[in-house]
């Protein structure tokens, strides 16, 4: 079988050539693709927990914790104390990580046509079903 055949090899090749421009068109802002990951959910879900913050980008928790203490120095999220359990923290964007995702919105949005250009709206649509039907499959 020719590797350009396997979907796998496929999906890893376009997923380091998007990474890799997603991540150019960031960098002037310090924020890396996983970062804006945590910034956008934590906009739309305040008060995360790490394990939920974790659970909703796909990372192990290790990860998510040197994730979250990276985003801590720079002034982007901050934790507060859960009062029923002092093991866990609620993550909150902070007014600095607010005035990010407001200006990296527009550059996540142009990213995102960029590599989608070649693509109808149904060819999309079934892109994205796709996907996740191959992530959806017990291994």
């Amino acid at each position: 079988m020719d590797l350009h055949d396997l979907i796998g090899y496929l999906i890893h090749r376009t997923d380091v050539k998007m990474t890799n421009y997603f991540t150019k068109r960031l960098k002037p802002y310090g924020v890396t693709p996983e970062q804006w990951s945590i910034v956008s959910i934590l906009c739309s879900q305040k008060g995360t927990t790490q394990k939920e913050l974790a659970e909703a980008i796909d990372k192990n928790q290790t990860t998510v914790v040197r994730m979250i203490h990276s985003m801590e120095r720079k002034g982007i999220v901050k934790k507060t104390f859960n009062d029923e359990d002092r093991r866990s923290h609620y993550l909150f964007l902070t007014e600095k990580g607010e005035d990010i995702k407001k200006t990296i919105l527009p550059v996540v949005k142009d990213a995102h046509h960029f590599v989608t250009i070649n693509l109808s709206k149904e060819e999309l649509e079934q892109l994205k079903s796709l996907l996740n039907k191959l992530y959806d499959t017990r291994y």
